[in-house]
């Protein structure tokens, strides 16, 4: 069933209307560190994350390109943020440019990580501590959070609908 009143969701997550060169219509979003971040730079900074993670490994636009199944000036595209890139072949990269889709979502939304730049630096550098750590730790790292986390006792914690505050 869906809502009845939109302005109270809107309202209640924190939304505000925008307009976008990308989208022909108002948008609502939520502001970011310095308000709202145009899908364009997003865009941007997502070209910026691959192409720094593909000249660190010293590749170069046609090896990546031939290793995703398209050609060199569609990646470079990419790469200028010329071609939307899709999460399929976000996650694709990923694999092939060893970095974690976590990271390429705090490039261009930091914002999803904390309430100020400070606080989701912490918790990215966190994040990637853990997908670093032995399956044993993880496990006992999760116990130990899950008994100092307000909401422990909801299985649906890891769940929380879009929206819902996630600091707890």
């Amino acid at each position: 069933m869906a809502i009845k009143d939109i302005q109270t969701f809107i309202d209640k997550n924190g939304l505000v209307e925008t307009s976008d060169s990308e989208v022909d219509k108002p948008i609502w979003r939520k502001p970011g560190f310095d308000g709202v971040r145009s899908l364009l730079d997003m865009e941007k900074e997502l070209s910026r994350f691959l192409r720094e993670h593909r000249d660190a490994l010293n590749l170069n636009r046609e090896q990546v390109g031939m290793m995703i199944g398209i050609h060199q000036e569609i990646y470079a595209r990419h790469e200028r943020a010329g071609a939307k890139l899709r999460v399929t072949r976000l996650l694709h990269l990923a694999e092939l440019l060893g970095f974690s889709p976590i990271e390429a979502i705090y490039a261009a939304s930091p914002q999803f990580f904390g309430d100020s730049e400070q606080e989701a630096e912490i918790k990215l550098k966190l994040m990637m501590r853990m997908l670093d750590l032995p399956a044993s730790t993880a496990q006992h790292l999760l116990m130990m959070i899950e008994g100092l986390s307000p909401d422990s006792g909801s299985e649906n914690s890891s769940q929380k609908r879009p929206g819902a505050d996630r600091n707890g």
